[in-house]
């Protein structure tokens, strides 16, 4: 029995279809939109699947904010993600961040979910039914969907953005720190006239407060009470662990959601790799429900790996802008 007859006429477009592709940037249009470097950007499936998240979000956020000015309390759909927002500020901002909870919380949330709504998307079956629709219809609809956060690139621009986020913020703060410092000890040892009020005093100069602003932030960069005999090695490698924490960010999330397809494509060949008919229909049935709870633990991890990602990035930005450590 031939296995072409075993299987519906119209699921058998679906044969081809290569489950790794969403995780290829496909490009949309054959122009570049622009050069970087001499190089060409072109608009990629993963640019679509990242404007459709920020279109989502602007859909979203800004409508529910309206809202909250008319009807404070939350109700449907806005419930949902008010709980969400809630506890993320609530139970993992504040207690990490503290004071500075209230200047990085924007831009966790926005991380959290632009990266979450990234992994849903990407985990719509939507080429999967673009390839039934031009097998019915005789179309040509070339793939356009993809999984932008099982791209490398795309984790790590997050990955950067977290970066640049955490150090800015920190040299900021410790900068500032600099000449509030220096003002303070003018004042201190100002001169007191009865009667009088005490001096403000000159203040740092930025391009001084600058210096020693940077040198206590790299300095800070080493737990106290380090022996300076192991002082420079442990500098050399908390100066490493500043790059590699992004890098961490980056391979998580991408291998992550890398994995799903990846999985379903070696359970789809299991598949195809057995020789007759009833091998074949015996080994997947299995596997479709296996291949279906894999897919709902997938689902979970899209929101898991979004926390993840918010959480580093909150305790990154937590140990940058500390100037007790």
């Amino acid at each position: 029995m031939n296995v072409v007859m075993s299987v519906p006429a119209g699921v058998l477009p679906l044969a081809g279809v290569n489950v790794l592709s969403g995780t290829v940037a496909h490009r949309l249009w054959s122009h570049p939109l622009f050069y970087v470097l001499g190089k060409p950007v072109y608009f990629s499936s993963d640019i679509l699947m990242l404007l459709l998240s920020a279109g989502l979000m602007l859909a979203i956020f800004p409508t529910m904010a309206h809202r909250l000015k008319k009807h404070p309390v939350p109700t449907g759909f806005r419930n949902f993600f008010e709980a969400i927002l809630v506890f993320l500020q609530r139970d993992t901002f504040e207690p990490m961040l503290g004071k500075w909870a209230t200047v990085f919380t924007p831009y966790l949330w926005t991380a959290f979910f632009f990266i979450l709504f990234a992994d849903l998307f990407g985990m719509l079956p939507v080429d999967e039914l673009v390839t039934l629709f031009n097998a019915a219809f005789g179309t040509h609809i070339p793939a356009f969907w993809g999984d932008a956060t099982g791209n490398l690139t795309v984790t790590a621009t997050l990955a950067v953005c977290t970066f640049v986020t955490v150090h800015v913020s920190g040299l900021s703060a410790f900068i500032r720190h600099a000449r509030r410092r220096h003002q303070a000890h003018v004042q201190e040892h100002g001169h007191r006239h009865s009667g009088e009020a005490v001096p403000e005093g000159p203040r740092r100069f930025w391009p001084l407060a600058v210096l020693v602003g940077v040198g206590n932030y790299f300095k800070h960069l080493v737990p106290p009470g380090v022996p300076w005999v192991i002082w420079p090695l442990i500098f050399v490698l908390e100066l490493l662990g500043m790059f590699v924490k992004p890098l961490a960010l980056c391979m998580r999330l991408f291998a992550v959601m890398m994995s799903g397809p990846l999985v379903v494509a070696v359970l789809v060949s299991i598949t195809f790799a057995l020789g007759g008919v009833v091998a074949r229909t015996t080994a997947a049935i299995p596997i479709i429900f296996s291949g279906t709870a894999f897919e709902a633990l997938h689902l979970l991890e899209a929101f898991l790996q979004a926390y993840i990602f918010t959480l580093l990035s909150a305790a990154y930005l937590a140990e940058a802008v500390s100037l007790e450590h």
